[in-house]
């Protein structure tokens, strides 16, 4: 576990902040194609109650650095999780912090 410099506090979300995503919306096949493996919805879980690295990550859902750092580009394409700052590792290497970017999200036909 690398030791990071201070650690940027979540943006706190409501219980009813939800994301609706229809059948219709333009960004519809981005969320599924980025929440479509097991891995990436582990990945996006482990965002939600705080930043973590990319290996942090990888650490926490029992994957390389390289598969989550895939994963978390298609989800924040998609608009699921955001970098929320950079931290600096004990060996001065920069890494992006990654958090969810909503509580909820309902995908809909309607």
């Amino acid at each position: 576990m690398h030791a990071l410099s201070k650690r940027p506090e979540p943006t706190p979300a409501s219980d009813t902040d939800t994301r609706v995503v229809r059948f219709d919306d333009a960004d519809f096949g981005d969320v599924l194609a980025a929440i479509h493996s097991d891995t990436a919805r582990e990945i996006l879980l482990s965002v939600r109650t705080e930043p973590l690295t990319a290996s942090e990550i990888a650490d926490r859902v029992d994957t390389s650095v390289q598969n989550a750092s895939y994963h978390l580009t298609k989800l924040a394409d998609a608009g699921l999780v955001r970098v929320c700052d950079n931290v600096y590792s004990e060996k001065g290497c920069e890494m992006k912090c990654y958090h969810a970017v909503d509580t909820a999200l309902l995908l809909t036909t309607e």
